[in-house]
C-alpha cells in the first residue's frame, strides 16, 4: 500500500545539504525515498530581496526601539511568503500526504486539504530561554512565534517528536490531541554503519576521548577541558579531539587536537569524520541544553559510549549504564572524572 503513496517532502531548506538541521534532513528524505515510490522534495524555498529588506527593518525596528532580539525564522511575514510559495508548488503535482520535518513556518499558513504530518524535536515555547539564541526576544517576536508553533500544530494531522520530553510539552502547553502526537527516536545521520564485529578498540594505548559541538559553552566546552584537565593530572593517557569549534583561549596541547569544521557532503572530510568515530574510547558533550543530539545517535552507532547531561530529550536516547551516563546538570568535572577514571580502570565496559 505504501508504494502507492506520493510524499511531500516540505522544507524549506535543501533536504540533499548534509549540513541541514545536522543531517536530518538528508536521512529522513532518503529513508522516505526507500519506502516510497515518489517523495518529491518541495525544497529549497529562496527568501527574495523583499523578504529578506522587510525581515532586516523588523529586526531592526526590535533592536533599536525594545533592545530585544527577533526570531526572523518564525516571523509572520516569512511563514505567509512560505506559503504562498508552496501552495505554488502543489498545484503542479498530486500528493497524499505532506511530510515536515522542522517545518513550523513552512506549514501554519499553508491552506490545503493534503494531510500534514509535522515532525520535530521540540516546540517554540519549549526552547524559548533554554536556548540562548531563543532568549530576550521581543514581546512582538514571542507572539509571532508562539502563533506559528501554535498553527503549524493545528494545522497538521499528526505531529511526531523525537522525545517524550518535547511531545509531553505540546499535548499539555499547545493543547495538541494526545491521540495524534506521537514519539520516534531519531538515529544516526551516517551513509555508513559499521558492523559490530569491525568496532575494535584498541586500549593499550592513549585512550581517545572525542568533543563535537559547535556551540562551546551551550554543549559544555570548559566543562570538557576541566575534566580533561584532572585525568591527565591523575596520569590517564588520554587524547582529546575536538570537533565543531575554536575553544576560546585554549594553549596548544600535542593531545588535544581541534577540527573546526567537517562538512559531511565532502567524502573526503566524512572519510575522517569516519576514521575518528572508529578510533574513539568515549564521546564526552556534558551539554547544557539540547533537545536530540544526533550525534550522540551517530557515537553509539559506532559503539562510542556518552558521557553528558541529563537534560532537553537527552534521556531519549542515553541511558545510564547501557549506552552512557547522563549525569545532573550540577556535576562538577571531578564527577565526570571519577566515572572516566572507573571506566578507565576497566576497559571491558568501554567495548
Amino acid at each position: 500500500m505504501n508504494k502507492s503513496i506520493t510524499v511531500g517532502f516540505l522544507t524549506a531548506k535543501n533536504p540533499l545539504d548534509k549540513k541541514s538541521w545536522s543531517g536530518t534532513h538528508y536521512k529522513m528524505y532518503q529513508s522516505l525515498k526507500n519506502e516510497f515510490d515518489e517523495v518529491i522534495a518541495l525544497g529549497p524555498i529562496h527568501k527574495n530581496i523583499f523578504i529578506e529588506i522587510i525581515l532586516l527593518i523588523i529586526t531592526l525596528f526590535n533592536f533599536l526601539i525594545f533592545f530585544k532580539k527577533y526570531k526572523k525564522s518564525h516571523s509572520i511575514v516569512l511563514s505567509k511568503f512560505y506559503a504562498y510559495k508552496i501552495k505554488t508548488k502543489l498545484k503542479k503535482m498530486r500528493f497524499d500526504v505532506i511530510f515536515a520535518p522542522a517545518g513550523s513556518a513552512e506549514i501554519a499558513y499553508l491552506k490545503t486539504a493534503i494531510p500534514i504530518c509535522y515532525l520535530s524535536d521540540t516546540s517554540f515555547g519549549q526552547i524559548t530561554n533554554y536556548y540562548s539564541n531563543f532568549s530576550n526576544l521581543s514581546k512582538m517576536s514571542f507572539k509571532e512565534s508562539n502563533g506559528i508553533e501554535q498553527k503549524a500544530i493545528n494545522n497538521s494531522l499528526t505531529q511526531v517528536y523525537s522525545s517524550n520530553w518535547a511531545a509531553e510539552y505540546v499535548i499539555i502547553n499547545y493543547k495538541a490531541l494526545k491521540e495524534n502526537v506521537f514519539t520516534v527516536k531519531f538515529g544516526a545521520n551516517l551513509d555508513f554503519i559499521p558492523a559490530k564485529s569491525d568496532l575494535v578498540k584498541e586500549f593499550n594505548a592513549a585512550i581517545n576521548l572525542l568533543f563535537i559541538g559547535v556551540n562551546w559553552k551551550r554543549k559544555g566546552g570548559n566543562i570538557v577541558l576541566e575534566t580533561y584537565n584532572i585525568l591527565i593530572e591523575n596520569g590517564h593517557n588520554v587524547s582529546l579531539t575536538i570537533i565543531g569549534c575554536k575553544p576560546p583561549n585554549l594553549k596548544s596541547n600535542s593531545k588535544i587536537k581541534i577540527i573546526p569544521f567537517i562538512d559531511k557532503n565532502n567524502p573526503k572530510e566524512f572519510n575522517n569524520f569516519l576514521n575518528i568515530l572508529f578510533n574513539t574510547h568515549l564521546l564526552f558533550v556534558p551539554t547544557r541544553a539540547d533537545c536530540t543530539p544526533i550525534v550522540f545517535c551517530e557515537a553509539n552507532a559506532f559503539g562510542i559510549p556518552v558521557i553528558t547531561t541529563d537534560t532537553g530529550g537527552v534521556s531519549s536516547i542515553i541511558k545510564n549504564g547501557e549506552n552512557g551516563f547522563a549525569f545532573p546538570l550540577d556535576a562538577t568535572p571531578d564527577e565526570y572524572a571519577n566515572t572516566i577514571q572507573s571506566l578507565l580502570d576497566d576497559p571491558l565496559k568501554l567495548k
